[in-house]
């Protein structure tokens, strides 16, 4: 195929003339908004770094606060676990104390306490006692109690004390509230 070109030559001129132009000024446009985007995101960047800095001292400013919170969550916790041991004293003195109270009461004449031991919520009674009837009945008693719990005859024998054969017994349970 063949081409030709009926346009005067003066006219081509103008038309790249024209299309040079347009071309520059379209480069020009698009450097001057590359720019003006660059500018902005430079001014972005460096707000954005001074306010970096402002809060890295805020933070800094404030490790003295945090150390004084870590202290005192610290405290807090030597605190929490000094309660729980006093609750705990307090619940097992309390245990104790309302066995001892409540030992009388169900103790006969025929029977007596030598010696209590409790430790944790294990408690070992050692006892005299006439006969065989009276300790099951002590035990029994015993077992009762809505604080006692597992409680169990462990040893009964004739022993001699002072001239006299009693029965030396051993009583062991659970005391929980």
């Amino acid at each position: 195929m063949i081409r030709i070109n009926l346009l005067p030559k003066k006219v081509q001129k103008q038309a790249l003339k024209t299309d040079l132009i347009l071309f520059f000024f379209m480069l020009v446009l698009s450097g001057a908004l590359a720019g003006g985007i660059y500018l902005n995101n430079t001014r972005t960047i460096a707000a954005l770094k001074g306010e970096l800095g402002r809060t890295k001292q805020a933070i800094t400013g404030m490790d003295q606060f945090y150390k004084e919170y870590l202290a005192l969550e610290k405290q807090k916790k030597e605190m929490q676990t000094r309660i729980s041991v006093l609750e705990k004293i307090r619940e097992g003195r309390a245990l104790a104390a309302r066995m001892l109270y409540d030992l009388p009461s169900i103790v006969k004449e025929s029977v007596w306490v030598k010696r209590f031991k409790k430790e944790e919520d294990r408690f070992d009674l050692e006892g005299r006692a006439f006969e065989n009837e009276s300790v099951s009945e002590f035990v029994e008693k015993l077992s009762k109690l809505p604080y006692a719990r597992n409680v169990e005859l462990r040893v009964v024998e004739d022993v001699t004390e002072e001239g006299v054969v009693v029965k030396k017994f051993t009583v062991q349970g659970n005391l929980s509230l």
